[in-house]
């Protein structure tokens, strides 16, 4: 690999939020020669999926052009990283071609891990089955609303690392809402499984959502993983603390993830599970490659990951990136996360805490943070949407 088609300053490799947000506040910072590989001509504000899937906004409003959401200083490589030699500082495209760097920053996020629950592709497009993680946020509203009195539905939440487990929870409880407003909730069969022995590991929100799930009829499966998806018969087999075969009219199946093969085939994952890239949780910057960093789920932070984690992420990413090139301190990135979790239709629990899972509340302190709030439910989708578009990803939040 010590041919290369170009270099570049800055390589970022993934093109959603980590990506783009990074790229547009190192260039606003002065970094003149930035580039972003991002195959895909659509981007999407995921967080927004949730809502698809519950009947309360229209994919189109969750979507932009890639075009549109790259800065027009930056580069956009319209291909694929398929590998990243370090010692030559060199990526490998799809294409074949290669690119090389000064500074490498990863932001690729994560894949279905097919080696523990294989087939996922083919299941989610069964009929009964769906998947708001997997884009099919759509078919999980029309799932919703022809499910009929005296219907099973399960959901699934996987093992770390996920993008937001709050978010995993949202569909079930946007769902449930819909039913007993249409005066179907108390007739149907509801399961929640659950593979870790608490939903955000946080007691006090963990109690919340608990008395959300209890009030909706939910039985939950804790410290129980998905073995197996039987698309024609509409069967799901559990393993674990609970052992059993379900049968469902509809399944929003959350696959367990990691990250993408190739990561761990370019020794950048060192002993992180599941093919993270192995980074110093606090200053994000590699622990053997001092000039590749990372952010987003992709990456081994050492706390829940989710949109909100980016923020102060990139903010610190960045900052580092241009500290090490003069020597300076690096800062410490806390390990802030926020878990965004609807309550019900109109109410919804921010969620904010730390890596060690205290509390980390935006909240003044005589406000209860665990509270769920009609105007939490409006800032999640009605204002960030806007600050998403408008300041994220522009770097300027």
């Amino acid at each position: 690999m010590s041919h290369a088609d170009r270099h570049f300053d800055v390589l970022i490799l993934g093109g959603g939020n980590a990506g783009i947000s990074t790229a547009a506040r190192l260039i606003r910072k002065g970094v003149g020669d930035v580039a972003v590989v991002e195959p895909q001509h659509v981007h999407t504000y995921r967080p927004l999926l949730s809502y698809v899937g519950g009947g309360q906004a229209e994919l189109r409003t969750a979507e932009r052009t890639q075009r549109s959401v790259t800065p027009p200083e930056c580069t956009w490589i319209q291909d694929r990283a398929t590998g990243v030699d370090a010692g030559t500082a060199t990526v490998r495209c799809a294409s074949g071609r290669r690119y090389r760097y000064t500074d490498l920053v990863i932001g690729t996020g994560l894949v279905p891990d097919v080696d523990v629950l294989p087939g996922i592709d083919t299941v989610v497009d069964a009929p009964a089955v769906t998947s708001n993680y997997l884009d099919r946020a759509d078919k999980t509203w029309r799932l919703v609303t022809a499910l009929r009195p005296g219907g099973r539905a399960v959901f699934t939440v996987p093992r770390p690392p996920v993008s937001c487990t709050g978010t995993t929870i949202k569909p079930l409880l946007l769902a449930a809402d819909h039913w007993r407003r249409t005066g179907r909730l108390a007739g149907l069969d509801l399961t929640l499984v659950v593979d870790r022995p608490h939903l955000l590991g946080v007691p006090d929100l963990d109690s919340r959502l608990s008395d959300a799930l209890q009030r909706a009829g939910v039985r939950v499966l804790s410290e129980t993983r998905v073995e197996a998806v039987d698309p024609d018969r509409q069967t799901i087999t559990v393993a674990g603390a609970t052992a059993e075969t379900l049968d469902f009219d509809l399944l929003h199946l959350v696959p367990p993830f990691r990250g993408p093969a190739w990561l761990q085939e370019s020794g950048l994952t060192g002993s992180a599970p599941h093919g993270l890239v192995d980074i110093d949780a606090t200053t994000l910057r590699h622990r053997t490659h001092p000039n590749i960093w990372a952010a987003g789920d992709g990456a081994a932070v050492d706390t829940d990951p989710s949109g909100g984690a980016l923020r102060r992420q990139v903010a610190t990413l960045a900052d580092n990136l241009l500290a090490a090139r003069h020597g300076q301190t690096l800062t410490g990135y806390d390990g802030y996360t926020v878990a965004p979790v609807t309550t019900d239709g109109h109410h919804l629990i921010a969620g904010e805490f730390d890596r060690a899972g205290a509390p980390a509340s935006s909240l003044p302190s005589f406000l209860d943070a665990t509270k769920p709030r009609r105007s939490a439910w409006v800032f999640d989708r009605y204002v960030l949407p806007q600050l998403y578009w408008h300041q994220i990803l522009k770097g300027r939040l």
